[in-house]
């Protein structure tokens, strides 16, 4: 039993002598499909890549964040703060990447 959009040649064949042209227009639906699905691959691979990116420069701007404020908190004579910063700031990112590589792993 052969499965898909375009049906065996016998059988298109036969759709042909019932209906003539329907052969064509058979094909070209098949053909229409594959190009919207083709689509729909590109389409969702590009916003992938821009979430991606997204999430990167997001996480870049946060760390300089994150920077920012402990050195504020040095320079204003706020240790223990500032190491709790650095620490935090340290133990998300860490574990940003080890949940992320703990998916990866998972697929």
């Amino acid at each position: 039993m052969v499965s898909g959009p375009i049906p065996a040649p016998d059988v298109l064949a036969k759709y042909d002598v019932i209906i003539p042209g329907a052969a064509e227009r058979i094909l070209r639906m098949a053909e229409k499909e594959a190009a919207v699905r083709h689509s729909n691959n590109i389409t969702i691979s590009n916003h992938a890549i821009k979430l991606a990116k997204l999430g990167v420069m997001f996480a870049f701007i946060s760390v300089l964040m994150m920077c920012g404020l402990v050195f504020y908190a040095l320079w204003r004579g706020f240790d223990v703060v500032a190491g709790s910063i650095a620490v935090g700031a340290i133990a998300s990112v860490a574990s940003v990447f080890i949940l992320f590589r703990a998916k990866q792993n998972r697929q």
